[in-house]
């Protein structure tokens, strides 16, 4: 895998990580909807992929699809 399918990986990871823990604390009442939304939005914004970085994942991605298929 290149530098840049990494570095993808892991801004992901940390997105879902960072929205599963917002998740948790509306589900426990430690914020409000409305705080929820603004908070991941401002997540989605932070690990926002780059061009490069969305190009490299997809071609992962369908490296690893076809490699499935054989």
């Amino acid at each position: 895998m290149d530098k840049q399918a990494q570095t993808a990986f892991d801004k992901m990871q940390k997105r879902e990580h960072s929205l599963r823990v917002l998740r948790d604390q509306m589900g426990l009442g430690r914020i409000t909807r409305e705080v929820f939304r603004e908070e991941s939005l401002k997540v989605i914004e932070r690990f926002r992929l780059s061009d490069d970085e969305q190009r490299a994942y997809d071609l992962h991605s369908k490296v690893q699809e076809q490699r499935k298929r054989k």
